[in-house]
């Protein structure tokens, strides 16, 4: 008889990762090292998150298209909440691209009355040239005051931003939140000057900074906030950042008012896990840190096309996302692998928790509930990898502490979890 037993283990671990959310091997002859083990403590909760879509660069073609369609799939079936739309200070206010902004909160509202519309001034024409910077303001509002930002007429500019305002509530659009700058070096007495100019402001929250990079945000924070009801921030300068969380958490706790992340990106327009994971990986650090919103840039056209057909992948996966965010998030939600990325939410019956496993292999993962919380009942793992899109397996527990979860290679896990205590 061959005594060589060196097949055991690869076979045992071979079933192990088989096991859809395994429970733990501790009674088995076989032992195994954990691979990871991801921490989660349900009784320590933070703030809410809502989530946004942002169409501003892209609002003609969204609104002369398949707007309805477009508008049910984000608005109703995503349940995104907020909608950025564009102001663009080179075009005459009775310009037809205000007709096309006002056709798209108003299909969105259709769905879901209850969304806020954020207006924010927008780094282009509508019609398809990108301005950046002072450009982007006409050539009469330019060269006035070299005290302003770009030597603006801020008192023109102010004046346009009125008749904005006029002109959505014309056509009985509330503005619930405005952004005068955006990627724009705006001190608070650039914000000072247009807020306080404005005679149509009324109710109207105030976002300022909306600096393109976090660092130069978390700098210039304590000079604006004093004069905003809402701190944005953009994220473009991620490649300087070896520690997200930390960054993100640094402008958090340097702001009075809440903060935002106003344009979040780096899921491109293409469709595959590869962003979806790119995507979840740049925001999953800023909800951590405490951020109360993250709007989407352009989902029409990275989630949803114009003429309403889906990117599967990704729109499957981020409407996955904002859908089970329900809830507080779990401000001590931890990994053991810098590889695999954890957020999670709680709505004190059920624990959502979102995985991405960056790794190019499958791993197991430990998950461990603090605070005497126990899984109790039927648990539901979904996954988005390579070859699945979407796919759930669900397996009950009872009244477990900890159990083991197999995470495919470059792959998103959602977990649903009844939780007792």
């Amino acid at each position: 008889m061959n005594k060589n037993t060196s097949w055991v283990k690869p076979l045992i671990r071979s079933l192990q990762l088989a096991c859809i959310g395994c429970l733990s091997l501790t009674n088995s002859h076989t032992s195994f090292a954990q691979d990871l083990t991801v921490s989660i403590n349900p009784a320590d909760t933070q703030q809410q998150v809502s989530f946004g879509g942002d169409g501003k660069l892209t609002i003609k073609d969204w609104a002369e298209l398949n707007v309805n369609t477009t508008a049910r799939k984000l608005y109703g079936d995503m349940q995104l909440e907020v909608i950025r739309v564009p102001i663009f200070a080179l075009q005459p206010i009775n310009d037809n691209i205000y007709d096309n902004v006002i056709t798209v909160v108003r299909a969105v509202q259709a769905v879901n009355p209850d969304v806020k519309v954020f207006a924010s001034i927008a780094n282009g024409d509508g019609y398809g040239t990108d301005f950046h910077g002072a450009s982007k303001f006409p050539a009469s509002m330019r060269g006035c005051c070299e005290f302003n930002v770009y030597d603006l007429n801020l008192t023109a500019y102010a004046a346009y931003l009125d008749a904005f305002m006029q002109r959505m509530n014309d056509a009985g659009i509330t503005i619930d939140y405005l952004a005068p700058w955006n990627e724009d070096p705006g001190d608070d007495s650039d914000h000072r000057k247009v807020f306080n100019q404005m005679k149509k402001l009324g109710n109207t929250q105030k976002v300022g900074l909306e600096r393109f990079g976090l660092l130069t945000s978390i700098a210039d924070v304590d000079d604006v906030e004093d004069v905003t009801d809402i701190i944005g921030s953009h994220f473009y300068d991620d490649a300087r950042i070896t520690n997200p969380d930390a960054s993100w958490k640094s402008l958090v706790d340097a702001s009075a008012d809440p903060v935002w992340y106003t344009e979040a990106t780096r899921y491109s327009t293409g469709d595959n896990i590869g962003l979806l994971i790119a995507g979840m990986n740049n925001i999953f650090p800023s909800i951590r840190a405490g951020v109360e919103n993250v709007t989407f840039y352009q989902v029409v056209r990275r989630f949803v096309f114009a003429n309403g057909n889906e990117l599967p992948i990704k729109y499957s996966g981020f409407k996955n996302l904002v859908n089970n965010s329900n809830g507080k998030v779990v401000a001590n939600t931890t990994s053991t692998d810098a590889e695999v990325s954890v957020v999670s939410f709680t709505d004190q019956d059920t624990l959502s928790i979102h995985i991405i496993n960056k790794n190019s292999t499958t791993e197991l993962a430990r998950i461990n509930l603090e605070s005497r919380y126990r899984a109790d009942g039927r648990v539901t793992r979904t996954i988005w990898d390579s070859n699945n899109t979407e796919v759930a397996n669900s397996y009950n527990l009872n009244g477990n502490q900890g159990w083991n979860v197999v995470l495919p290679a470059n792959a998103y896990i959602h977990l649903e979890v009844p939780l007792r205590r």
